[in-house]
């Protein structure tokens, strides 16, 4: 999975009425893909997600509506909808509360929905706070022994930036005068073989929980306000090193204006570089100490196993004695304030494909939620489920299965 780069950062984000509205924003992944997030908006109180429904045709008997029985109503089919109140949004960590929902029945009522139709309803959950551009909105876990199926949504990506870039307005000019002051930063990304601009993001933060980032235009061009503070910024382009700059606008008194322009090494030639210290242990990787070999095995370049990693049986939630396996990885991403990782959740090949790959991406979340509560930041953090798509032993016995159950990392 890609890594969970945010939107781009423009004017356009504020309306008059102070509204971040992001129309069809991309996903990560979903557990049903009859249902869409058409809209998602920050606004007063609330974020306020919009859907839309439509049974999939794959619940649809095709002879049911070619060739209808006699006094058949084509309209009958009984698929019903509704939403769970105890759903809610995830964002750096943080949990953000359901509060109510229209166009739609909560659960435990039902409604009812027919074929071919589309019905669109929205949820209101408590505001996400500023510089969460990227959710979970989690209804609820899926199991195979119920009917009911939840919409989870994972990786959802919206216009929500820490700093909003605010328009020329009356309330900005009055803001100004109170005393606020923004900096303004604007620059490019160079390539630093061929001084070409290229395109990508770039992420600036004060530490690692107060974050925000922006794309580039197409012309590799980039601005945003910010308040005055110490910054990092960290860019990354596809094909390129990331690089990184620092900011010390602290003791800035008074609005302007700074330029930043940032060049990027082409990775055949940072590679090239790293050639002759290929030879080091990287920081970030797990040493050659008995006790992590034990907990962590290296089966990759760059690619590393949890060893003896258990779950509950058909379930997302790890066991206690799992807990010691992550601390290790936990220590190698606290070591490492700069390293990224990608996790990597598999199964075994027992029942349904679709719900094994969705048990596998639990699983890797739920990793993912476990080191963002002992203090890493998620923009560090991406995962993903293959279910059981990459064994790595046959399925065929249960020391096999055993094996193919478990979850890997990536170093970025």
């Amino acid at each position: 999975m890609k890594n969970l780069f945010i939107t781009i950062l423009t004017l356009s984000f504020l309306n008059a009425f102070g509204q971040l509205i992001t129309k069809m924003p991309e996903i990560d992944d979903q557990t049903s893909y009859e249902t869409d997030i058409t809209k998602v908006e920050i606004r007063g109180n609330y974020t306020i997600v919009s859907f839309s429904y439509q049974v999939s045709q794959q619940k649809i008997n095709p002879y049911q509506f070619q060739f209808p029985l006699p006094n058949q109503n084509q309209q009958s089919a009984n698929f019903t909808i509704s939403f769970n109140p105890k759903s809610y949004l995830n964002g750096n960590g943080k949990r953000f509360k359901y509060i109510k929902c229209s166009g739609i029945s909560e659960i435990p009522e039902e409604m009812n929905v027919y074929p071919k139709e589309k019905y669109r309803f929205t949820v209101y959950f408590e505001k996400l706070d500023a510089g969460i551009e990227t959710f979970n909105l989690i209804e609820g876990k899926n199991r195979p022994e119920e009917t009911h199926q939840y919409w989870n949504f994972y990786g959802v990506h919206i216009k929500n930036p820490l700093t909003p870039l605010s328009e020329p307005s009356k309330k900005n000019v009055e803001s100004e005068r109170e005393g606020e002051i923004l900096v303004t930063i604007k620059g490019k990304l160079i390539d630093a073989k061929t001084n070409k601009l290229i395109s990508g993001q770039v992420l600036f933060y004060v530490d690692v929980q107060k974050s925000d980032s922006v794309k580039t235009n197409a012309a590799g061009e980039y601005l945003f306000k910010i308040k005055p503070d110490t910054y990092t910024f960290v860019a990354s382009a596809k094909g390129y090193e990331h690089a990184q700059e620092s900011m010390d606008l602290s003791k800035i008194t008074k609005s302007q204006q700074f330029s930043q322009s940032i060049y990027l090494n082409p990775v055949e030639k940072a590679a090239k570089k790293l050639e002759p210290v290929k030879e080091e242990t990287p920081k970030s990787e797990p040493t050659n100490e008995n006790k992590n070999s034990e907990l962590i095995t290296k089966v990759e370049e760059n690619k590393f196993r949890l060893n003896n990693f258990i779950f509950k049986e058909g379930d997302a939630t790890f066991l206690p004695e799992s807990t010691e396996q992550i601390d290790a990885l936990l220590k190698m991403l606290k070591d490492d304030p700069k390293m990224k990782i990608r996790l990597e959740g598999h199964t075994d090949n027992i029942g349904d494909p679709t719900k094994n790959k969705q048990l596998s991406l639990e699983r890797a979340y739920n990793v993912r939620e476990y080191l963002i509560s002992k203090g890493i930041a998620g923009f560090r953090i991406q995962f993903k489920g293959y279910g059981d798509t990459k064994p790595i032993a046959a399925n065929n016995t249960e020391e096999g299965r055993k094996m193919n159950r478990r979850v890997e990392f990536v170093i970025l």
